[in-house]
Formats: structure tokens, sequence, C-alpha cells
């Protein structure tokens, strides 16, 4: 009986961990917020930078759409 519900357990957890491991597409962003000083209205200055995206999950990453906030 023990070696049965053991062998049941295990068969269990085989079904489960693997289902619970994937974390589908996941984003990482090398910094969130930036601060770019600040540029006098009415000069020709102008603010750069650029964020290092990746694609941290398991699956495929589809960025459709980005809008500054």
């Amino acid at each position: 009986m023990k070696k049965t519900l053991a062998t049941l357990f295990v068969m269990a957890m085989l079904l489960v961990v693997p289902a619970a491991c994937k974390t589908g597409p996941m984003i990482s962003v090398d910094s969130e917020e930036v601060n770019l000083g600040t540029i006098k209205q009415g000069t020709k200055a102008s603010a750069k930078y650029v964020f290092k995206v990746k694609n941290t999950g398991d699956s495929v990453l589809v960025i459709r759409d980005v809008r500054p906030g």
C-alpha cells in the first residue's frame, strides 16, 4: 500500500511540476525609469536613452505597441 501511494504521489508531481514551471513570455528591462535631466524649452537639445529589453520567459514574447509614459 505504501509503495502504491508513493508511486501515485511521484507520478502526480511529474505531471504538476512541469506545468507550474512554465512561465510564458516574460519581459525584463534593464531600467524602468531614466532621469534625462532638464532640457530647456525652445532649444535644439535632445535626449536619448536605449532601453535593453529581454525575454526571460519560456515562450515567444511579442511586443505589439510601445507608448511613452
